[in-house]
C-alpha cells in the first residue's frame, strides 16, 4: 500500500493531515522570513539615502535626526516618484532639499524585481515542500502499513511466537526506534494477554466440565435409584457435596485472580511478625494433617510489611502443595531464614516427588500442573502457586524453586524486611493501619 492511499485511508472529516500542517507552517515561514527581508532592505536603503543627503549638506550628523523625505508633486505616478527629495536643515537656519528622485525609482524597481523572483521561489516552494515532507514522514507511513498487515495475523496461531519478527515493526530509522520499540512491546503484551484469556477460559472450562458432568452423573443414579438404594443415596449426595465443595473453591481462587487482575482487590499493609506466622502456619498443618512430620526451623527473627491474611494465605498454599505431593510419614520443613541483608527467605521443603527442570517455571502458571491426574485426585485445579505468586508480587517479593524428581522441592519466598522494601506494588488499595 503506497504512503498516499494510506494517508487517504486515515483521513477522517474534519481532520488535518500532519504532513499539511508542516508544509504549510514551512511555507508560512518562508513568506515571513522573505517580507522581513525585503522590509529591512527597503529601510537600509531609505537610511542610506538620508545619510547620503546629510553629508551633501555637510558633515554634521546631527542633522540626521532633523532629515525627512517629501514628495513634492507630479500627475503621473513615476512624475509623483521622482520628485522625493530629502530636506535637510543646513546651517543658516534654512533647509536644503537634496533630490533623491532616481534613488526611488531604483528602490521601487529593486523591490518589484525581488518580488517577482521571490513569487517564483515560493510557487516552486509550494511545490516542492510538500513532496519533501510526504518522503520525510514515509517512515512513519511505513509504521502503518505494518501496522494494517499485522491485522491479517492469527495472534492464535501456536507456530507464531511473540517475540517472533511476524510480530514486529521495523522501519529501519534510527529517529523511530523509540515508536518502534514501544509498539513493538505494546503487541507482544496484548498478544500475551489475548493468549492468556483464551488459555484462561478454556482452562476454566475444562475444569468445570469435570465436576459438573460429576453431579450430573449422580443425579441421574439418584433418579433412577436413589429412592430405593440407601447405599446409592448416600454416596451420591457425599459425592455432590465434595464436588460443589470443589467447584466453590475453583470460583473462589477465578474471583480472587480477577480482582487482583482488575485492580480491585484491597491490600491492608502492616508491620508483620513472620515467626509467629510460621509458627502458625506450623501449628495449623500438625494438627489437621496427621500423616506428615512437620518440623520448625526458626534461624531469624523477621519482620515484613505486610498484608497479614494473604501472607498467611501464600504460606497455607506453599505447605499445603507440600502435602499433596510428598508420601504419607515424610517429613516436611517449615523454615525462616537469611537471604541478604535486606530479605530474609520463608521456605517450605519437602521429600515428595519433586519437579522436572523444564517444567520448574511453569509451575505459576495459572491451571498449570506437572501431573494433572494426581493432582485432581488431591482436590487440585493449578491455581494454589498462581495466587501465591500474585500475593508475593505484591509484597515485593519473588519466589526461588529447587527441587529433584523424587527427592523433594524446596520452595522459598523471599521478602524484603519491614523499612527495607520499596512501595509495595499494588494493583488495587492500599490501606495502612
Amino acid at each position: 500500500m503506497s504512503s498516499k492511499r494510506i494517508k487517504e485511508k486515515r483521513r477522517r472529516p474534519g481532520s488535518v493531515s500532519i504532513a499539511f500542517q508542516i508544509s504549510f507552517e514551512q511555507l508560512v515561514g518562508l513568506f515571513l522570513i522573505i517580507l522581513l527581508g525585503n522590509v529591512v532592505y527597503a529601510a537600509l536603503f531609505v537610511v542610506a539615502v538620508v545619510y547620503n543627503a546629510v553629508m551633501t549638506v555637510g558633515s554634521d550628523m546631527s542633522r540626521f535626526g532633523n532629515a525627512r523625505i517629501v514628495f513634492e508633486g507630479g500627475e503621473a505616478f513615476w512624475q509623483f516618484v521622482r520628485s522625493a527629495a530629502v530636506v535637510v536643515p543646513n546651517g543658516s537656519g534654512g533647509e536644503t532639499h537634496v533630490p533623491a528622485g532616481n534613488f526611488a525609482v531604483f528602490l521601487l524597481v529593486s523591490l518589484a524585481s525581488l518580488l517577482a523572483v521571490e513569487f517564483v521561489a515560493l510557487t516552486v516552494a509550494c511545490v516542492l515542500i510538500p513532496d519533501r515532507t510526504y518522503k520525510r514522514l514515509t517512515p512513519l507511513f511505513s509504521i502503518t502499513e505494518a501496522a494494517q498487515a499485522l491485522k491479517n495475523i492469527d495472534i492464535t496461531d501456536s507456530k507464531l511466537t511473540e517475540d517472533g519478527e511476524q510480530l514486529e515493526i521495523h522501519t529501519g530509522k534510527e529517529e523511530l526506534a523509540g515508536i518502534e520499540d514501544a509498539v513493538n512491546d505494546l503487541l507482544r503484551r496484548t498478544i500475551s494477554s489475548y493468549r492468556s484469556q483464551i488459555r484462561f477460559v478454556s482452562d476454566a472450562s475444562h475444569e468445570l466440565r469435570t465436576p459438573i458432568a460429576v453431579i450430573r452423573g449422580y443425579a441421574d443414579m439418584l433418579e433412577r435409584w436413589g429412592s430405593e438404594d440407601k447405599e446409592i443415596l448416600s454416596e451420591s449426595i457425599s459425592s455432590i457435596k465434595s464436588e460443589a465443595e470443589n467447584m466453590s473453591r475453583l470460583v473462589e481462587n477465578l474471583l480472587f485472580l480477577a480482582r487482583g487482575d482488575s485492580g480491585r482487590a484491597v491490600l491492608r499493609f502492616e508491620t508483620l511478625d513472620m515467626n509467629a506466622l510460621v509458627c502458625d502456619i506450623y501449628n495449623e498443618f500438625v494438627m489437621i494433617d496427621k500423616t506428615h512430620t512437620f518440623s520448625l526451623d526458626l534461624r531469624i527473627d523477621a519482620r515484613a510489611y505486610a498484608d497479614p491474611s494473604l501472607m498467611k494465605q501464600c504460606l497455607r498454599i506453599l505447605a499445603d502443595n507440600a502435602v499433596k505431593y510428598s508420601p504419607e510419614d515424610t517429613e516436611i520443613i517449615l523454615r525462616l531464614r537469611e537471604y541478604d541483608g535486606s530479605h530474609f527467605a520463608v521456605e517450605v521443603q519437602d521429600r515428595g516427588i519433586g519437579i522436572k527442570p523444564e517444567e520448574a517455571g511453569k509451575i505459576f502458571d495459572r491451571f498449570y500442573r506437572s501431573d494433572p491426574a494426581r493432582n485432581r485426585r488431591s482436590g487440585g485445579y493449578g491455581l494454589g502457586l498462581s495466587i501465591a505468586k500474585w500475593i508475593a508480587d505484591k509484597h515485593s517479593g519473588f519466589f526461588e524453586v529447587l527441587s529433584y524428581e523424587n527427592l523433594g522441592t524446596r520452595i522459598s519466598l523471599i521478602l524484603p524486611y519491614a523499612g527495607e522494601e520499596k512501595a509495595p506494588e499494588n494493583g488495587g488499595s492500599e490501606e495502612k493501619e
